[in-house]
């Protein structure tokens, strides 16, 4: 049996644990090199040009493109919280790592995730 020589990637169909494994690193980065410092420069405005936490709060209500920003930011920060948890619970052996439990705690936790997701899009529009 020959070996492919060039594998498509994006070809490859992945178990829905490995694509939340994937994004639940991805998401750590983005909150990491992202979100970290965004929420470092806006306490520090907060801090230094702006008379009061009203005011700060009346900025970005006003501003379509900066409310979208920090709720996406949010957004990526919660999944990676839900998603850490799970491999929180795993690692602690609170979940089975038996294929079918991975499976359905990775829906559960995508389920919970989106769940809070629209909620928290209710709230902040």
């Amino acid at each position: 049996m020959k070996r492919p020589v060039n594998i498509n990637l994006l070809k490859i169909k992945l178990p829905l644990t490995a694509l939340l494994s994937i994004t639940h690193r991805l998401s750590g980065m983005f909150v990491f090199f992202i979100v970290l410092p965004l929420t470092a420069i806006s306490l520090y405005y907060l801090a230094q040009s702006l008379e009061s936490y009203e005011q700060f709060t009346a900025l970005i209500e006003s501003n379509l493109s900066l409310k979208f920003l920090f709720l996406s930011c949010l957004i990526i920060f919660k999944y990676h919280i839900f998603t850490g948890v799970r491999h929180m619970l795993m690692d602690f052996h609170l979940i089975s790592e038996s294929l079918n439990a991975s499976h359905r705690s990775s829906q559960i936790t995508l389920m919970l995730f989106l769940i809070d997701s629209i909620v928290t899009v209710l709230v902040v529009l």
